[in-house]
């Protein structure tokens, strides 16, 4: 049964989108399938918004949703890193972490609501593009996609967070900017 928490998973990731596969530079990439776009309602932007300390942003929350998020330093002070965190409640939330000085994108489930799991974390090498990373993640109620630059990597995790965490924050260690698209997903 979809959202169940079985008694002794032991995996990280499921997919629950159907993803186009496709060559740029010689590289295999991924992406959610176009018709997902069809089912994408209001649209909300926030350009530019510099992140220092712990954000949120009005309107940005959900379960059910499509976000594209670009991350970039600010002038040379930079940051040491950056923190998305989903499916938020007071004690509970899924994060992706980024550090620019190693290249790497975590995910971090460990306070998804699921303790007796093994893995909680996986992490991966990225290539920002000229100091930006662009993130596409995709929530539904017991996952998140996570797309890296138009679909050089991707990632699923499987969270059993309560459906009432709907939060999103961001945060950054240092001075960060960041562009976000959000659309909640009806099917």
């Amino acid at each position: 049964m979809a959202g169940a928490k079985p008694a002794h998973c032991r995996w990280f990731g499921q997919m629950t989108l159907p993803r186009e596969l496709f060559l740029r530079d010689g590289r295999l990439c991924q992406r959610p399938v176009r018709e997902l776009d069809a089912c994408r309602g209001e649209r909300i932007l926030h350009q530019n918004i510099p992140v220092c300390g712990e954000v949120n942003l009005p309107g940005v929350q959900g379960r059910i949703l499509d976000m594209i998020v670009t991350i970039r330093p600010t002038g040379s002070e930079g940051y040491r890193w950056f923190r998305i965190h989903v499916a938020k409640d007071g004690t509970h939330d899924t994060i992706l972490r980024y550090k620019p000085n190693e290249s790497t994108l975590k995910i971090d489930r460990t306070r998804s609501g699921l303790p007796h799991d093994i893995v909680h974390t996986r992490s991966f090498l990225v290539r920002p593009q000229g100091g930006a990373l662009k993130l596409r993640i995709i929530l539904d109620r017991f996952s998140v996609e996570v797309f890296v630059n138009d679909g050089e990597q991707a990632a699923s995790s499987v969270i059993y967070t309560r459906q009432e965490a709907d939060a999103i924050t961001f945060e950054a260690d240092g001075q960060a900017m960041i562009d976000v698209e959000k659309y909640d997903l009806t099917v």
